[in-house]
């Protein structure tokens, strides 16, 4: 069981200030919330597109960091299975990347956290001052808060030339995966709050886009995900190129 509750600051003109500032980028951010699922629903064939390009690229052109990236994908799977999944831990951990990745939104929008709790067994909540808005509802299920802390994690690790990055990319995106799928059902009272027709509209396209990018980053780093967009970009330049051959 997971929550995010927006409550009401303190009476202070500070807060009052915090408020204000809150206020006006949940008002900006809500405003967005339709357009942005219309958009991500008519670019989601480009994005799934982008995503086939860059799996084929992959396998046709295999890097030296793509063997440690799929290593940590399928050593990740076979211990989740095996151990992971089947523990407290292992839904402490998804109750904690989840709640943290609501903290971590609701502060990138002006909303102090007053409230944070991740338990075993007992869900976990956030709870922020301000009224909230769309993108704090629905960041974790598309948010990959665990591939940036473990790629943080690989930078900082000594000896650079080990595959670090790669293995732990590998590991973070079957997490993603994982935790993504088991956290997305009827009963989740954050996608109820979002409504259905908006999650099928911007969650499906927004998961096909990380994944994608985290591929192409595993597989030649930032020339990677810059091959990510041109494989995106690809069709409609095939399209306008054809307009032009009239």
């Amino acid at each position: 069981l997971s929550s995010i509750e927006p409550m009401a600051a303190s009476a202070s003109q500070s807060a009052k200030a915090g408020r204000s500032f809150s206020d006006r980028i949940d008002y900006m951010v809500n405003w967005l919330k339709w357009p942005a699922a219309i958009v991500t629903l008519l670019v989601s064939p480009l994005f799934a597109w982008g995503l086939l390009k860059t799996f084929g690229l992959a396998i046709a052109s295999p890097s030296a960091s793509l063997i440690p990236f799929a290593a940590g994908i399928i050593l990740f799977v076979i211990f989740w299975r095996r151990w992971l999944g089947k523990s407290r831990w292992g839904a402490f951990l998804i109750t904690l990347e989840h709640e943290s990745t609501h903290a971590f939104f609701a502060f990138l929008t002006g909303h102090p956290i007053v409230g944070f709790r991740a338990s075993l067994g007992q869900g976990g909540e956030v709870r922020f001052a301000g009224a909230g808005n769309w993108l704090i509802t629905s960041a974790p299920y598309f948010f990959p808060t665990a591939a940036i802390i473990l790629f943080l994690v690989a930078y900082f690790l000594p000896f650079a030339a080990l595959p670090w990055q790669s293995f732990l990319l590998g590991v973070a995106l079957a997490y993603h995966v994982i935790s993504t799928w088991r956290e997305t059902h009827r009963d989740q009272t954050d996608l109820q709050t979002l409504g259905k027709s908006f999650c099928w509209m911007f969650l499906p396209a927004a998961n096909i886009a990380v994944v994608g990018l985290l591929i192409a980053f595993s597989h030649s780093g930032s020339a990677g995900m810059h091959s990510w967009v041109g494989f995106v970009r690809q069709p409609i330049t095939y399209i306008t190129s054809q307009f032009n051959n009239w």
